[in-house]
């Protein structure tokens, strides 16, 4: 049974997956060519997405939650009339309330103290891609809604194909072709918002081709998604904002030590979005089995998926550790940078296997619908004793950078934990149930 789930779920989750790394590669092909415009660009066009990623997250956990709510109901064998609309209409709410938000903190930026060049770019970059929020998240449920059918090529096919483009826009409005001018950190920007804005189209008007449902509003189905949605959107807004925390601190470090530690984070990113996919990918089968009652089908479909995250992960964790000079020298050709880089990306090492376990069971966890203690357990790890521990070694044992990483290990690693013990005690509960 175990192997045959392994491989079911390898497979189903690859367009997944692919379709996470391509969301990184986003921001990586951004960073990459802001590093080879001007170290300042760099360190802003790090700082804005990283300023930028806890709002979007916020959005996008909420649209997390449409997945399993209708692969549990296929499970049972339940009407998912209206459920399209239902989402989309969700998404439209919350990306309003997370615009609102972003605007409100643009305005506040200045106080921070940013380099005076640093700070004027980050603002930029905020107010023209705000909007792209929206269309992100309306992507993204249109995404969820095709996934909980099985329906995963189109909408990660598309991600990849964007990536291209975003990358030819990004050189053509930074550096200026033609008549085109040179735009800086203003083309990156607009960069994002004409591939985002064009995504969320092309999507949809796949989805509503091939899937000819009803315009229908479902109150019921609207407020499932908001109370399963709402904890996984804090609990993933708490793990991101540390990692923001962490960049608009060492931001201040110096420019540096800021685009080192922007290009670490845009790497480990990525090869935190395998696991991710993974957990979408795993979510539906689990929401599934959930909904037929099989538990243990549920559990085969657990331990597939803990098997697949932590075999990859140890494969990036030796990667990081032993050729973590030829890993740099793909994000930029500044010595200086390369070598402060080495030193965060042995921290990075550390973390990623427990990185790949609490983030694959926290997919378990939504398609099992418990989203309520995973959220509490985030607030501790992140806000109670990674963020604290990392900024005393940060500034009291003089690590630096180095410090925060080394923080933010130890709270991924309790992260792990917690959400094990958290999957056994609710599996134990569900089986107890049907005895």
């Amino acid at each position: 049974m175990f192997p045959s789930k392994t491989k079911e779920l390898l497979i189903f989750s690859l367009p997944i997956i692919a379709g996470q790394v391509g969301q990184t590669l986003f921001s990586i092909g951004d960073i990459i060519v802001a590093g080879h415009y001007s170290k300042e660009m760099a360190s802003a066009l790090g700082i804005a997405s990283m300023i930028l990623v806890p709002f979007i997250m916020f959005g996008l956990g909420l649209t997390f939650a449409i997945g399993p709510i209708i692969s549990k109901k296929r499970g049972a064998k339940e009407s998912t009339e209206g459920i399209l609309w239902t989402s989309i209409c969700s998404s439209f709410l919350i990306s309003v309330i997370v615009i609102i938000s972003l605007f409100i903190f643009i305005y506040f930026i200045d106080y921070i103290n940013f380099p005076a060049n640093i700070g004027a770019q980050i603002k930029s970059y905020l107010i023209i891609t705000s909007p792209s929020v929206l269309f992100a998240l309306v992507f993204q449920a249109y995404k969820e809604y095709l996934q909980s059918f099985h329906d995963t090529l189109f909408a990660n096919i598309t991600i990849l194909i964007f990536n291209i483009i975003n990358v030819l826009l990004n050189i053509m409005l930074v550096f200026g072709v033609g008549i085109i001018p040179e735009l800086g950190i203003i083309g990156a920007a607009y960069a994002t918002l004409i591939s985002r804005l064009l995504m969320a189209v092309v999507l949809a008007i796949y989805t509503h081709l091939k899937h000819t449902e009803k315009n229908t509003f479902n109150i019921k189905i609207f407020k499932d998604i908001f109370t399963i949605g709402i904890p996984i959107s804090t609990a993933t807004l708490l793990e991101v904002l540390a990692f923001t925390t962490v960049t608009v601190i060492v931001g201040k470090m110096g420019i540096i030590t800021s685009a080192a530690h922007n290009i670490v984070l845009n790497f480990s990113s990525m090869t935190f979005m395998v696991p991710l996919g993974l957990a979408s990918a795993v979510s539906v089968k689990i929401a599934h089995s959930l909904g037929e009652n099989n538990y243990s089908e549920l559990h085969e479909y657990t331990k597939a998926s803990l098997f697949i995250s932590v075999s990859f992960m140890t494969i990036t964790a030796f990667i990081y550790s032993f050729f973590p000079a030829y890993v740099m020298k793909l994000g930029t050709s500044d010595q200086q940078v390369i070598n402060y880089g080495v030193g965060l990306l042995f921290y990075v090492a550390l973390f990623q296997i427990p990185d790949g376990l609490q983030v694959t069971l926290w997919g378990v966890l939504r398609g099992m619908q418990t989203t309520k203690w995973p959220m509490i357990l985030g607030f501790i790890a992140n806000w109670v004793i990674s963020l604290p521990l990392g900024i005393y070694l940060a500034f009291k044992l003089n690590m630096e950078a180095a410090g925060l990483w080394a923080g933010l290990a130890l709270g991924l690693s309790l992260m792990s934990v917690g959400l094990s013990i958290i999957y056994y005690r609710k599996l134990k509960n569900l089986k107890e149930l049907i005895h």
